[in-house]
């Protein structure tokens, strides 16, 4: 894997993918580039540069180059804060603090970030399943399973857990409240665990 820590206009990873081309091998590649401003209209960064550059010639080698762009930004879920000062109405704090899910967040968004907290890189594999009528990401061939529907049911929980994943991850606010289906969906995954010695870990956040 080679790590450019000052990417530029991307030609390290422009290299690195002709020569795949070339010789067939699988080297992988990370850019780093600061979005430095330039005096361009059509780039206005020397990051916009780098990662259109490896666009085209991903588009120009392959169909797919499996090239993916990241950019750093705060936590796509609120951080609750137990400083009195900052919390003159505790009853309003939680009522506000009851969907904990930034706005104007992309699903991909909060995709991403659970991938890392759940310990998976950011290259691993992911494919977009449906299961029961909802979208589901199965991350390293199944051994991950999110679903980040807002509006859960137990079927799709029961379709998650037959698939015996390592892991399964929901956002709380697919539960809207329904504490009865949370426990169904808990008991789903340890009776599974039981009845055929699996360890599925179910977790909401």
């Amino acid at each position: 894997i080679v790590l450019d820590f000052f990417a530029g206009s991307g030609t390290t990873g422009q290299a690195i993918m002709s020569m795949n081309s070339q010789d067939n091998a699988n080297r992988q590649f990370i850019l780093i580039q600061l979005p430095q401003p330039t005096d361009e209209n059509t780039f206005k960064s020397i990051a916009n540069i780098t990662r259109e550059r490896v666009k085209r010639t991903g588009k120009k080698l392959t169909n797919d180059s499996g090239f993916r762009a990241f950019k750093l930004a705060a936590s796509n879920f609120k951080v609750w804060s137990s400083d009195p000062a900052k919390v003159s109405d505790l009853g309003k704090s939680l009522q506000l603090f009851a969907d904990h899910v930034t706005a104007n967040r992309k699903a991909e968004d909060i995709l991403y970030e659970l991938l890392l907290k759940a310990g998976y890189p950011l290259t691993a594999a992911i494919e977009k399943l449906t299961l029961a009528g909802k979208e589901v990401f199965s991350i390293s061939d199944g051994a991950l399973l999110i679903c980040l529907d807002r509006r859960l049911t137990l079927e799709v929980i029961d379709a998650m857990v037959a698939r015996t994943p390592a892991m399964i991850l929901c956002l709380d606010d697919g539960f809207r409240g329904n504490d009865q289906l949370k426990v169904n969906a808990v008991q789903t995954v340890k009776s599974r665990n039981q009845n055929d010695e699996t360890d599925i870990v179910f977790r909401v956040v």
